[in-house]
């Protein structure tokens, strides 16, 4: 039995999306500023997720995706190990990762990198700045039905919630030509749809 820690809406949701998509029992706790000094004994980062396995407690993502993609999809959304499928599924993710989400935390947390106004302001018009163009990017790619190509793998998760993020951007990410029935694809899996509906979230509002 897993134990997924999470915050409606976050990358959470990644995790909480594949372990419906695998069918695999878990119980689901939300971490709020209640219970904020609790969650960080068991995760002194302090952020979700955290998947608490029988192995211990897991507290990133991109580790967490790989560990359930290798004990429950049989390399199906992963890629086996040691193969091309697998590396190019783990850049995506890793970028994804690395590159796209530290920017939406210029864009939504501004006051961390700064306690000047003026400063935070320019942090978050360039943090958007660079997003939107990032998505333009992705739409105009985007061709096949997945994200990650003509078969759906665990990249298109963490690209659905991303894209979901940038619906506060103008014009909305999910909204764009191509991510538009890619996004709609995603969220219409019956497994997307459990997590967001547990989560009382939905695709386009909180």
């Amino acid at each position: 039995m897993y134990t997924l820690y999470y915050s409606p809406g976050s990358c959470s949701l990644i995790v909480h999306c594949l372990l419906e998509e695998f069918g695999v029992p878990f119980e689901l706790k939300r971490v709020d500023a209640a219970s904020k000094d609790e969650y960080r004994r068991l995760n002194p980062k302090g952020k979700v997720p955290a998947l608490a396995t029988p192995d211990g407690v897991l507290t990133e993502c991109v580790a967490i995706v790989e560990y359930l993609c290798d004990r429950h999809g049989d390399g199906k959304l992963l890629g086996k190990a040691g193969t091309w499928e697998r590396a190019k599924t783990l850049e995506r993710i890793a970028t994804l990762a690395t590159e796209v989400h530290p920017l939406f935390n210029r864009f939504f947390h501004e006051d961390d990198f700064s306690d000047a106004k003026e400063v935070q302001a320019g942090v978050k018009a360039r943090g958007t700045q660079k997003l939107l163009a990032y998505f333009r990017e992705e739409d105009a790619a985007l061709t096949r039905a997945y994200w990650s190509g003509d078969t759906l793998t665990a990249a298109d998760f963490y690209f659905m919630v991303i894209a979901r993020w940038g619906r506060w951007l103008e014009p909305p990410a999910p909204r764009m030509h191509h991510i538009a029935p890619f996004y709609t694809r995603m969220t219409a899996r019956p497994a997307v749809m459990r997590a967001m509906q547990r989560e009382a979230i939905t695709p386009l509002g909180t």
